[in-house]
């Protein structure tokens, strides 16, 4: 009982404390001027926050010590970006390539990034996806590198971050990677501030997007810590022998483990 009651509190404390923070951060970002680097630091603070959390998840609780976190960024930021493109843009964004081989925009399929629906629906999908394609990508190089253990597990993940590198910057796909030139005209987060009919931004909402999305996401991986399988993933972490003496499949959870950080 007391157990209990003591996880509710902590649960209220923590959505009381993510509330506060959120009404902070759009209080500031609509007080201060808009120039102000404090809202490029806090964006950079959010998105590297779950990067962190991504890697506590994998190298603090299950005790896999994975460097390839790069290379899972790099694909979710792509594959954000492909998907994402406007129609009306590709052939200005590829344009060293003829054009994009990717023929439709998610936004766009919603009525385009410049409609409330059409950007949150393109940009939420898009995000989605970008995580299955790094989850994927992380389950396909997951089968054999977690058989290695410490050090040459660190060097394969390692090595694997610089091959997907090279390989996305490679001429040849071009048209769908844009090869070493950059992605643009993509919805970014000052895509999200509310504007009046002339086009007035009259509520900044840049840097409170990034930070509910870094809350929705560390929260889900404090309620992974705290359930069974984070259970599983300390004992992993403490003993795999013991671990594995007491019925847990190993190659189960460092998949699931590693799967999920590279989300």
């Amino acid at each position: 009982m007391i157990e209990t009651r003591k996880s509710k509190t902590g649960a209220f404390l923590g959505l009381a404390a993510a509330v506060a923070v959120l009404i902070l951060v759009v209080v500031l970002e609509n007080t201060l001027p808009s120039t102000s680097q404090l809202f490029i630091v806090l964006k950079k603070g959010a998105v590297y926050s779950l990067v962190a959390v991504s890697m506590n998840l994998l190298n603090g609780f299950t005790g896999l010590f994975s460097l390839g976190q790069a290379g899972f960024m790099l694909l979710g930021a792509y594959t954000y970006a492909i998907l994402t493109v406007p129609m009306a843009q590709k052939d200005t964004v590829y344009y060293l390539y003829g054009g994009s081989a990717v023929k439709f925009s998610l936004p766009d399929l919603f009525g385009g990034a410049g409609t409330p629906v059409g950007l949150i629906l393109g940009v939420t999908l898009a995000i989605l996806l970008a995580g299955c394609v790094a989850a994927l990508f992380a389950w396909l190089i997951g089968l054999p590198v977690l058989r290695l253990k410490s050090d040459y597990l660190a060097i394969a993940t390692l090595g694997f971050a610089e091959i997907i590198r090279a390989i996305f910057q490679w001429q040849a796909l071009g048209p769908v990677t844009n090869g070493a030139n950059m992605i643009t005209q993509i919805p970014t987060f000052t895509s999200f501030n509310v504007k009046n009919a002339d086009g007035e931004v009259i509520l900044r909402l840049s840097a409170f997007v990034p930070f509910l999305v870094a809350i929705v996401c560390i929260a889900i991986i404090v309620m992974l810590i705290n359930s069974s399988y984070g259970r599983a993933f300390k004992a992993i972490r403490e003993d795999e022998i013991a671990a594995e003496a007491m019925g847990i499949n190993l190659a189960k959870h460092k998949m699931l483990s590693f799967c999920i950080s590279s989300f």
